[in-house]
């Protein structure tokens, strides 16, 4: 995930929600799915359009559990990372299935853009 992070950093300097975004779908890719096994991978995909929109994706090995809401437990500190991914993105949604996921999220453009 800290490459993931530092990957985001280097190509979107005044972007800082990207690499927070980043941050928590990859935490998910490797925390829910079997690229979390040893020897797992996932793949971080940005593209910044001509509007300044920003569209990334985290692919991921898959793996018997789906999320895509919010969960928080109350109990625990977990779960509130989709929370944030809602409030700082225009949109973003799953795709795929058991067999490998990706996660995508389009943010706006950066502030200063």
């Amino acid at each position: 995930m800290r490459q993931a992070r530092h990957f985001v950093r280097a190509h979107l300097p005044n972007h800082p929600d990207a690499e927070l975004i980043v941050s928590e779908l990859a935490t998910n890719a490797v925390t829910h799915t079997r690229t979390g096994n040893t020897g797992g991978t996932f793949t971080a995909t940005i593209d910044q359009r001509p509007d300044g929109t920003i569209y990334m994706e985290i692919e991921d090995q898959g793996g018997p559990a789906t999320f895509g809401e919010p969960n928080p437990h109350h109990d625990r500190e977990g779960g509130r990372g989709l929370h944030l991914v809602t409030a700082l993105t225009l949109t973003w949604g799953v795709k795929g299935d058991a067999t490998g996921r990706t996660v995508w999220a389009e943010l706006p453009p950066a502030a200063d853009a």
